[in-house]
């Protein structure tokens, strides 16, 4: 009989050790800054070559701008799918300009896949302020839509500690 309690007992160890350790590690870990998430998409990326302007704000506003002649190209909203790499975008139809093609789907809808997404480190950031987030920014189911971009600041919010070249 005591084997058996002993056993039960060892048993119930085991399983509150892996249950803690998957708890703690869940709490206690802070997720990859290297990944791509919403927070490293958000803000101005800029095609110096193609002379256009994606901004993707926290309130998930998207808006797509031509800087040479500052004419909004697009207006709508997006969410990030991060497994598949894509920013969904719901185009505002009032707000679309036919100068460019967006790959539209059911009227309103487009898509936009992200390669390429680099992020500077926090060292590298610290030493050197020219060091930008890159990224390629590609419309599916468009013709030659392939934009490849940089940040016109490194600024994004990790967890409460906020990081920026203006800063350093």
């Amino acid at each position: 009989m005591k084997k058996v309690i002993s056993a039960i007992l060892g048993v119930l160890f085991v399983i509150l050790v892996v249950i803690g350790i998957v708890v703690a590690t869940y709490v206690f870990s802070s997720p990859s800054k290297d990944g791509d998430s919403r927070q490293l998409i958000m803000g101005n990326w800029v095609d110096h070559d193609k002379h256009v302007k994606f901004t993707f704000t926290e309130d998930g506003d998207f808006k797509m701008v031509d800087t040479e002649s500052n004419k909004t190209l697009g207006k709508g909203y997006f969410k990030v799918k991060e497994d598949n790499k894509e920013i969904k975008i719901l185009l505002l139809h009032g707000d679309r300009s036919d100068d460019i093609n967006f790959g539209i789907s059911l009227f309103y809808f487009c898509t936009i896949s992200y390669s390429n997404l680099k992020y500077p480190t926090d060292n590298e950031i610290k030493t050197n302020t020219k060091k930008l987030a890159t990224a390629t920014f590609l419309f599916q189911n468009a013709d030659g839509n392939v934009y490849k971009c940089e940040r016109d600041e490194n600024k994004a919010n990790f967890y409460g500690k906020e990081i920026s070249t203006s800063d350093v």
